[in-house]
């Protein structure tokens, strides 16, 4: 075979260097001798070939990592959701009666108090000698009395004398049991069993009447009131059990349902509704903010799915349905809600695989990998064996083989 030679012009070189690459690119075999084997060039420019065109046919899908839950039967409420603020049995500011200076102050705030029990003192020197006259004046008139009975039944006076003094004895017992109650004025006592929290007085201090002294609070038992819309209202009734959350705390406190109004606020349109604590829960302060959970429905052994598996677009619910190594997209059509999950009505089977997790790149046909699948109990299918893999590579050998001896001959 003749050499090859090339003649390269300063002018069209760049033209020339083109064109040779362009013919080297597109044909199979050129034999161009350059001091070498033209036949390993090109068959070196073969395999080149063939290898990207492998890669791409070979390249794998690789599946989208996911987490399953089960389709299965479970007791699945409705909830109706609500707020407020935690109100105590009673709570009272208790007041100055009369005018005075504080002469005793007997508890501080956080004390526990007992009906009855003294919690302040004004200065009393005066009522105190005023009640002790008094109730001195209203024995005498007594004495005087029972010196009339006598005299009266010896026909020694008439009987309008005794009835005067008779008179005089009720006005004495008046003057004296006036002289008691303002005595009495000058103590502060609690009027229920309760805890102080707060004390806004101090020994020394001159108060007036209806001034703010303490505030005294019933905690047993704790109650929240709740205003329901017309509709909700109907579903509960007194007895009913409800749950409470405080903020900061996630364990619900029980309660019940004390009263339900039997009107409704026309401004508002919505019912009141007391709900009732029994004891002193630590997660619960008075004045703290709760939400409260109310149940309105209830479906036992419903077929539901975790709220996370359902996927909603345009108006339209689905889920993914796990299928051997790959997914399903189903509409489905869903019943209650709970904090968890959902009832389905159709379209999913009892016992059916959903994904809870990564739907987010999924669509039918995806190939999934279970992230979960020992908690779920999921079985990953085996992988199918290409029957194609090795022949291919030996058809590829045995092309370029009969190339080379073409190229031969």
């Amino acid at each position: 075979m003749a050499r090859a030679k090339w003649i390269l012009f300063p002018v069209g070189g760049l033209a020339v260097a083109a064109l040779a690459v362009f013919l080297l690119d597109r044909a199979e075999v050129i034999d161009l001798d350059f001091g070498g084997d033209g036949k390993a060039l090109a068959a070196e420019d073969g395999d080149k070939k063939k290898g990207k065109k492998g890669d791409d046919e070979e390249e794998e899908i690789v599946p989208v990592p996911v987490e399953l839950a089960l389709a299965e039967g479970r007791q699945i409420a409705a909830f109706y959701r609500a707020s407020s603020f935690v109100e105590p049995d009673r709570q009272v500011n208790l007041v100055a009666k009369t005018t005075g200076r504080v002469h005793k102050v007997s508890f501080e705030e956080g004390d526990w108090v007992k009906k009855g029990q003294v919690l302040a003192e004004l200065e009393n020197d005066r009522e105190r000698i005023r009640f002790r006259q008094e109730e001195l004046r209203a024995a005498e008139r007594e004495r005087e009395r029972d010196r009339s009975r006598s005299l009266l039944e010896r026909k020694l006076i008439t009987q309008e004398d005794f009835d005067a003094k008779e008179s005089a004895l009720e006005l004495a017992r008046a003057e004296r049991d006036l002289a008691g109650v303002a005595l009495e004025e000058t103590y502060l006592r609690a009027p229920f069993d309760g805890q102080v929290t707060e004390r806004l007085i101090v020994p020394g201090q001159h108060v007036n009447p209806s001034e703010p002294l303490f505030t005294l609070v019933d905690f047993e038992p704790l109650r929240v009131r709740i205003n329901l819309p017309e509709s909700i209202a109907r579903k509960v009734s007194d007895g009913d059990e409800v749950h409470l959350i405080a903020e900061a705390q996630e364990a619900p406190v029980p309660a019940i349902v004390e009263r339900v109004a039997p009107v409704v606020d026309p401004t508002t349109s919505t019912v009141r509704v007391t709900l009732l604590v029994s004891g002193q829960p630590e997660a619960l302060r008075v004045g703290g903010f709760v939400k409260v959970r109310i149940t309105t429905d209830t479906h036992t052994d419903a077929l539901s799915v975790p709220k996370l598996a359902l996927v909603e677009e345009g108006g339209l619910r689905s889920v993914f349905v796990a299928e051997a190594d790959s997914v399903r997209k189903v509409e489905v059509r869903t019943g209650l809600y709970d904090e968890s999950h959902v009832e389905i009505l159709d379209g999913v089977s009892e016992g059916a695989m959903v994904v809870s997790l990564g739907q987010g790149g999924l669509r039918t046909g995806s190939r999934i990998e279970v992230l979960n699948a020992a908690m779920v109990g999921w079985v990953a299918p085996e992988p199918a064996e290409s029957e194609d893999g090795d022949e291919s590579g030996d058809d590829d050998e045995t092309e370029i083989a009969q190339t080379d001896d073409d190229r031969d001959e």
